[in-house]
């Protein structure tokens, strides 16, 4: 058992962007792009913000979703990149190339063992 692709967004169909207005997410009529969510960012240690200050952002953090090219990352409101988003989140290019813009919080974040961010983020 596995799954095909190679779980970068060229995987993924070019659909029409959404609206605003208009409903997402199937069946359930929940708009997946006007969720608030939490999680925990991946690759700290390889971002821009941990290789140049050795550190991780504080709680308190302000921090805006972007896609960067590559991935979907959270930066702080300096453009520094902190973390990237787990893929469960790719739906997010959509939602922000529709015209949504997602910011938020760190709430969490320790340096060891390993760097740790956990964010709090709402349309």
């Amino acid at each position: 058992m596995g799954s095909t692709g190679s779980g970068s967004f060229s995987d993924y169909s070019r659909r029409k962007p959404i609206s605003k207005e208009e409903k997402n997410g199937g069946s359930s009529d929940i708009d997946k792009c006007s969720l608030a969510f939490s999680t925990s960012l991946e690759e700290i240690g390889r971002c821009f913000y941990f290789m140049n200050f050795s550190n991780i952002p504080p709680v308190g953090t302000s921090i805006v979703i972007v896609f960067n090219g590559i991935r979907l990352v959270a930066e702080t409101l300096l453009g520094e990149e902190v973390g990237y988003l787990p893929t469960r989140y790719n739906y997010l290019k959509f939602c922000i190339d529709s015209g949504f813009s997602y910011s938020g919080v760190v709430v969490d974040s320790n340096l060891k063992p390993t760097p740790f961010v956990k964010i709090d983020v709402t349309p």
